[in-house]
């Protein structure tokens, strides 16, 4: 027994395989195993995005002459000339979203020549009077406006009636849903921000470009509804008069934000950066409401969906700084104390990741109990033992000698650790699909071995299908054929053909297997994700390092026997 450890422990392939399985228990119990949903029990929630794609009929003159109650409106190349009679406050063009008009005013008469392009005067309007973000799509033709809001056909062509425009007629012409790219940007920003608040691996999947399913494991439905369901439009709005507010800016304004730092007062702050175009809009509003000569009359409010999150006037150094010049730098402080710290914490992850490119309207909930999904871990644990003892009795029914059950046994069970430990190191979740791999690949593996070991031991020929005759006499049987005592020596040239000969097949089956996963993987078809990949692992990890070292091990024991 001694030389046999002896000799393997100078074989590289047994040597590998012994490091990779002390990896995977170090990993195991260093980084530990998450479980989801069906195991550690929580709740999941559906978010439909609230959007439309649509194509518009109208004239950006026709939407001018509304917007400015012109009495004409003319094109002069890449510009409009709007004669509005009367005169024209100089902001009211700024307010339509047209910055850098050219007002000219006459005796009974204004011209506001405003530079744009068409599709521009158009997004204006829409955003104007939806107060919703609307984004161009000029990727498809005709071109299509992204209404980030929830909106219909017929409430689409109401608000488009007053400037005689309408949405064409035809299915394409309106498409319930926002782009490909508007949902991958909302779930990677509610990625970001239940990644920040600490929730650990949260499975964010996306459905039809409509739907986002999420699943909160250790978290009950009302909770996961306040965190997940509750964020939209982040926007910073400031007071006026008659506790009034005017809208400033929109989430999209803010480029980065820093983590909360602690001030000399005991309070904390939030510092973040504002973009240039954003700073020179807040420094205009700071200044047209009075904010920046009387801070206190004029709070800065910051809202999330409508919900006010933070309110404070202008720090007065900020105030004169304001008055003579815009600021991308600011700091957003609140109180102090572990209140303080926790308000930080929501303020930074709302103005990091809240604001959601489009509304979301929770329409559909669940929750799996934290006792059922322990008893469902118990029975997954059950399950998988009640797997190894099963392999290990019809092995030892197959080939009725104790020496050759506990190699495979064990090798089936390393590859379990294997699979968990890099399961750990991913910090990935198991849930009961990755389990039922788990056991899927349990069986697979197990079939391998015996085609390992049966190719080792059949000398070429078809293997003895007699049940009674112990592997020594087949391994004696397989020796004498081959003229040669010791056929399953692992140096000898007899012993390397066969197991050629079986990792052939075994590659064969191993490529036809993780072909056939790679669909669930790729299309992610929620929890089956979990089971492709489990099962892909478990045949590389097999494939790669248990079966070339249970070859070894395997032919080592046939050897001596």
């Amino acid at each position: 027994m001694s030389s046999l450890f002896e000799e393997l422990s100078r074989d590289r392939r047994v040597v590998l395989y012994a490091v990779v399985v002390a990896l995977a228990i170090i990993s195991i119990g260093f980084f530990g195993l998450k479980f989801g949903l069906d195991l550690e029990g929580g709740s999941y929630l559906q978010l439909q995005l609230q959007g439309a794609e649509a194509q518009i009929d109208v004239t950006p003159e026709k939407i001018l002459e509304v917007q400015f109650n012109a009495s004409s409106v003319e094109k002069h190349g890449q510009s409009y000339v709007a004669t509005v009679p009367g005169i024209v406050e100089p902001a009211l063009a700024d307010d339509l979203g047209y910055t850098g008009a050219k007002i000219a005013k006459g005796d009974n008469s204004t011209k506001i020549t405003i530079i744009a392009a068409p599709e521009t005067i158009v997004t204006n309007y829409l955003k104007k009077n939806l107060d919703a973000d609307v984004k161009l799509n000029v990727d498809v033709a005709p071109i299509r406006y992204e209404i980030r809001t929830n909106v219909t056909r017929e409430s689409l062509n109401a608000l488009l009636a007053p400037v005689g425009g309408k949405v064409p007629p035809g299915e394409d012409a309106f498409v319930m849903g926002v782009s490909k790219e508007t949902v991958d940007e909302t779930k990677d920003v509610l990625d970001n921000k239940l990644n920040r608040l600490g929730l650990q691996d949260i499975k964010v999947r996306v459905v039809d470009n409509k739907y986002i399913l999420i699943d909160l494991a250790g978290m009950d439905v009302a909770a996961a509804q306040e965190v997940v369901g509750k964020p939209g439009k982040f926007e910073i709005r400031i007071q006026t008069e008659n506790n009034q507010s005017m809208h400033v800016l929109y989430g999209d304004a803010v480029e980065t934000v820093d983590i909360p730092q602690g001030e000399r007062n005991g309070g904390w702050g939030v510092p973040f950066v504002l973009s240039e175009e954003g700073a020179m809009t807040f420094q205009k509003a700071a200044i047209d409401s009075g904010a920046t000569k009387r801070p206190e009359d004029h709070y800065i409010s910051m809202y999330l969906d409508k919900d006010e999150i933070f309110s404070a006037p202008l720090a007065p150094e900020l105030a004169s700084s304001l008055q003579k010049a815009p600021s991308r730098s600011m700091q957003a402080t609140v109180g102090g104390g572990d209140a303080g710290t926790d308000k930080a914490k929501e303020l930074y992850i709302h103005l990091r990741e809240g604001a959601l490119p489009v509304n979301v309207e929770v329409v559909g909930s669940g929750q799996v109990s934290a006792a059922l999904g322990k008893q469902f871990k118990i029975q997954m644990v059950i399950a998988g033992l009640i797997a190894l003892l099963a392999v290990a009795g019809m092995i030892f029914y197959r080939y009725r000698e104790r020496r050759i059950v506990l190699p495979m046994v064990t090798t089936s069970f390393s590859e379990v650790i294997m699979m968990l430990g890099v399961w750990a190191v991913a910090g990935w979740q198991l849930d009961l699909a990755s389990l039922a791999g788990i056991i899927m690949v349990i069986g697979t593996g197990v079939d391998q071995l015996v085609i390992i070991t049966d190719e080792l031991m059949k000398g070429g020929e078809a293997v003895a299908s007699s049940a009674e005759r112990s592997i020594k006499e087949r391994a004696a049987e397989a020796a004498l054929k081959a003229n040669a005592g010791n056929v399953v020596a692992t140096s000898s040239k007899v012993y390397l053909t066969r197991l050629s000969r079986a990792f052939m097949i075994i590659l064969g089956a191993a490529a036809t297997t993780a072909v056939a996963m790679l669909p669930l993987l790729v299309m992610g078809f929620g929890a089956l994700t979990g089971f492709a990949l489990v099962i892909i692992l478990g045949v590389i990890l097999g494939t790669l390092i248990a079966r070339p070292a249970y070859g070894r091990i395997i032919g080592h024991i046939l050897a001596t026997n």
